[in-house]
């Protein structure tokens, strides 16, 4: 049932689409549910971007590798890396007594 919903030609697009929207959210504001989305996001993307694949990049073995379209997985878990260092960098600024946000 689930390889059936993900070979489906509509996934492909939307799962980009749902990837761009959630990165330019936590780049704009940077929210721990944000992070964890595009973290999912970028894991689903692995397991259905076989039809747009491209290049192998590097190869690990003879059937698994690094290619083209895993570099949206790996831009999006950098976005994801950088919503959790704000986050954390936010809380500690608000533990500190800090102004919550300039408004």
């Amino acid at each position: 049932m689930l390889q059936t919903l993900l070979d489906a030609p509509v996934v492909i697009p939307v799962t980009l689409l749902a990837l761009g929207v959630c990165a330019l959210g936590a780049l704009v504001r940077p929210r721990l549910d944000g992070a964890v989305v595009l973290g999912l996001l970028a894991a689903i993307w692995t397991r259905v971007n076989q039809p747009v694949e491209g290049r192998v990049l590097h190869a690990w073995t003879a059937d698994r590798g690094f290619t083209e379209a895993d570099l949206v997985s790996a831009a999006a878990l950098v976005v994801v890396a950088v919503t959790l260092v704000r986050c954390a960098r936010g809380l500690a600024h608000r533990r500190a007594g800090g102004v919550a946000s300039a408004r």
